[in-house]
């Protein structure tokens, strides 16, 4: 079931004032249908796209990607102590079983080769594919097992990318 846009306001982190963003009733309105309708546009997409779309908002809008310290501090709701550590390890070990592949460049001879390679590993059109691989670096498939990753990274490096897992 999905939120009504009142609960969702509602929910927001009380630092989060949207009297700061949205003056009067009619641009809240206004503003909050256009929030839905970017919203049903996202649901639509898939995971890849998803993973893709969340990758292009850290980097335009300056986010890091969470330390592994920063991950496990979350997850162990900031416990002292001896916990700490435990929660690092366990957020290490997930994190080896599934692995993000990422292009780092390519032969500048060899371009479209990788174009044709991302394209077909992705499902990306050709536009698209074009602008991940001259937007290297760039993270092509997220949360893969580290066989897939490594018969990916060895196709792209076959055709002139360079890969990092």
């Amino acid at each position: 079931t999905r939120r009504s846009q009142h609960q969702i306001i509602n929910s927001l982190p009380h630092s989060f004032h949207t009297s700061s963003y949205l003056n009067d009733s009619t641009s809240t309105s206004t503003s909050l249908s256009r929030v839905d309708e970017v919203f049903d546009k996202i649901l639509q997409l898939n995971t890849l796209e998803v993973a893709l779309l969340s990758s292009l908002v850290n980097e335009k809008m300056g986010f890091a990607p969470m330390t592994a310290a920063q991950q496990a501090a979350m997850a162990g709701g900031g416990s002292g102590g001896g916990g700490g550590a435990a929660a690092v390890e366990e957020v290490e070990e997930v994190k080896k079983t599934a692995f993000d592949l990422k292009l780092t460049g390519f032969d500048a001879k060899s371009k479209i080769k990788v174009i044709k390679e991302v394209r077909a590993m992705t499902g990306l059109g050709l536009k698209d594919a074009k602008e991940m691989v001259e937007g290297a670096p760039k993270t092509l498939k997220v949360g893969i097992k580290m066989e897939e990753a490594e018969e990916l990274k060895a196709k792209i490096e076959a055709v002139g990318g360079t890969v990092e897992i």
